[in-house]
């Protein structure tokens, strides 16, 4: 049985808004659980990897996508 993941859409904020979102999501859903973050904030391509080193959590899967940008999350601590 497949866990579907937690959908976070931040499109149209801008920071610090989607980052505080996304530490609130991790603080909410379980350890294991997987997060999807879809943004058009440009500033996350750096701010998604700085907090995710920060929480001790593995590096997020960045896509580039035509809504703007897909991080794959895995909520976990290293």
């Amino acid at each position: 049985m497949t866990v579907e993941p937690h959908i976070l859409d931040v499109r149209g904020d801008k920071c610090p808004i989607p980052i505080k979102k996304l530490r609130d999501t991790i603080r909410e859903t379980p350890e294991g659980s997987k997060i999807h973050l879809l943004t058009n904030d440009l500033e996350s391509r750096h701010d998604v990897p700085a907090l995710l080193r920060r929480l001790k959590m593995p590096p997020a899967l960045m896509i580039e996508a035509e809504v703007g940008l897909i991080f794959k999350i895995e909520n976990q601590k290293l």
